[in-house]
């Protein structure tokens, strides 16, 4: 772990009233956990989980944010202002999960306290970082002399990217969750995709292997709607391979759109006689 170096001493007060002793290097905004925890004043329940929260932050980060998020000054672990908030938003997710209601009621009350100025604390975080990178235009130049654009671009990238990877984290969690929703929810999925017969019957919470004909015919669901569509014309795609229920063996299956296999499936239902015109 790198030493922290080129430091200026700071002191701020919170907007929970706590005194924050904090440090600036090239920009960046670091302070132990303990100050840390002291100046958002984390409530006593929480104070083991925040701390030991921004080692495991900062670790899961250091491929994703760009610059040092925890150093070493004076022998004590020091964590830049990103880790901190990115430990925030976990926090507030949990909230929004659960709102802590397992715990007693006294530490409810004092975790719902904390959440209420959670928006402030965020705020507050990176008010102090932009003047953190104020600073560091400032100690960058000769005094009087004028910002060279390399200086204010090297500043500004230590700063900002950090903020940016963290964007672009959470666009591609939403696109993970849209994704994921997208397949829970019949309504949302592709009706165009080609899929095979057993994948939509699956789709619809039915089970492929059943025999809805037997004892006249000992044929499965699959088949039987498989036969429908092609009987009928329907349009068909690539044929995939995949294993046939029960077997070991793969073979090619056909697919049709999602939609038309749909469809056929809710004729099949409709038809109390199961005649379908299929033999």
């Amino acid at each position: 772990m790198k030493t922290l170096t080129n430091v200026v001493t700071m002191k701020e007060l919170s907007p929970n009233g706590g005194q924050l002793n904090y440090l600036i290097s090239g920009g960046r905004v670091y302070a132990s956990a303990k100050s840390w925890g002291r100046a958002l004043q984390v409530p006593d329940a929480m104070k083991v989980w925040f701390e030991t929260g921004l080692i495991r932050t900062a670790l899961l980060n250091k491929n994703v944010m760009d610059g040092e998020l925890e150093m070493i000054y004076k022998g004590v672990l020091v964590y830049r202002w990103h880790i901190v908030a990115e430990q925030l938003r976990v926090f507030d997710r949990q909230w929004y999960q659960t709102q802590f209601k397992g715990r007693p009621k006294q530490e409810q009350r004092d975790i719902e306290r904390f959440h209420d100025n959670y928006e402030r604390l965020v705020h507050w975080g990176y008010d102090l970082q932009e003047r953190a990178l104020s600073h560091g235009i400032s100690s960058s130049t000769m005094p009087g002399s004028p910002v060279t654009q390399e200086t204010l671009l090297e500043v500004i990238r230590q700063v900002i990217a950090p903020r940016l990877g963290d964007h672009d984290k959470k666009l591609h969690e939403q696109d993970v969750v849209i994704a994921e929703l997208r397949e829970a929810v019949a309504a949302l999925r592709d009706q165009n995709a080609f899929i095979s017969v057993k994948q939509a019957i699956a789709e619809q919470g039915l089970d492929s292997s059943l025999m809805p004909l037997y004892p006249n015919s000992r044929e499965n669901l699959s088949s039987l709607i498989g036969r429908f569509l092609k009987r009928r014309g329907v349009e068909q795609g690539p044929n995939i391979v995949a294993r046939l229920n029960g077997k070991s063996l793969s073979t090619e299956m056909n697919t049709y759109r999602r939609g038309d296999i749909y469809a056929a499936l809710n004729e099949f239902k409709d038809v109390k006689q199961l005649d379908l015109n299929i033999g």
